[in-house]
């Protein structure tokens, strides 16, 4: 007699493969407007927003009562109120990045949506949308700041913001949030990205300090090197763009590659 055994192969499920776009998913606009409203709706989202709004009007209130007598210029107001916005909206990028990881709605959000890469996309758009309204809100406090210390000091109200200027210190904003969405993706983690975000160039600048190969690079590995002559316009020279250009590579090149190639494989639980 003979008998017959079955053997199951052991069941190993195949990596995740983005699927060929075939007409379905939701519509890129939908998506935009979905990661925007995440941004606002949740409780660490709208604190953020908060803390930000408060930390506005405390430094704003404060200087236009400290310079009442002899007033405050508008530049100097507005770069004011975008040092809250530069410490905070990063991070609030990275949740923006993390929120389907952390909160553990990914199935859902890529059920939805299965082009994995079209969420990246729209996260990221959202992140500048968001930023560039705050940038706008900003110049607006400003001015009201100033309206209200030419009024206390009897100064004649003068608005001379260069456009140029202007449009450096809104990339300024931008690319420091797109380094805290890069870092968000990289890390997958809000707690981790935070950390990342503010540690490691901090921890760059602190070795090369002692390290003369780093030191020698300057900005060209340094974003905050690199980024700060964008405050007092977009008239860089071609080597400070260069520099620019470098240190946006390894610092939001870098973990954005590594943050995609992450939301596109990793499996959903």
């Amino acid at each position: 007699m003979s008998t017959t055994s079955n053997v199951t192969a052991p069941n190993t499920a195949a990596p995740w493969q983005e699927p060929e776009p075939d007409g379905r998913g939701l519509p890129f606009l939908t998506l935009l407007r979905v990661e925007l409203r995440k941004q606002v709706d949740t409780r660490a989202g709208r604190g953020i927003l908060v803390a930000i709004g408060v930390l506005t009007a405390l430094v704003l209130g404060l200087t236009t009562w400290m310079t009442r007598e002899e007033g405050a210029e508008l530049p100097g107001l507005f770069v004011l109120t975008m040092t809250p916005q530069g410490l905070l909206l990063p991070v609030l990028g990275i949740i923006t990045a993390c929120n389907e990881w952390s909160q553990r709605t990914a199935l859902i959000t890529f059920t939805q949506e299965p082009r994995r890469l079209r969420v990246v996309l729209a996260k990221i758009i959202a992140a500048l949308v968001l930023g560039t309204v705050a940038f706008a809100a900003a110049w607006v406090l400003a001015l009201l700041a100033h309206l209200i210390s030419a009024g206390l000091s009897g100064n004649p109200v003068s608005i001379d913001l260069n456009p140029g200027q202007l449009a450096g210190q809104w990339l300024t904003q931008m690319l420091a949030l797109l380094q805290g969405v890069a870092f968000g993706l990289a890390l997958l983690s809000v707690p981790l990205a935070i950390v990342g975000y503010f540690v490691l160039p901090t921890l760059y600048s602190a070795v090369a300090l002692v390290v003369p190969a780093l030191r020698d690079l300057g900005a060209w590995g340094n974003m905050a090197a690199a980024s700060s002559p964008l405050m007092e316009g977009v008239d860089l020279t071609a080597t400070q763009w260069a520099q620019l250009g470098t240190s946006s590579l390894l610092w939001i090149g870098v973990p954005l590659l590594i943050g995609v190639w992450r939301v596109l494989t990793r499996e959903v639980k």
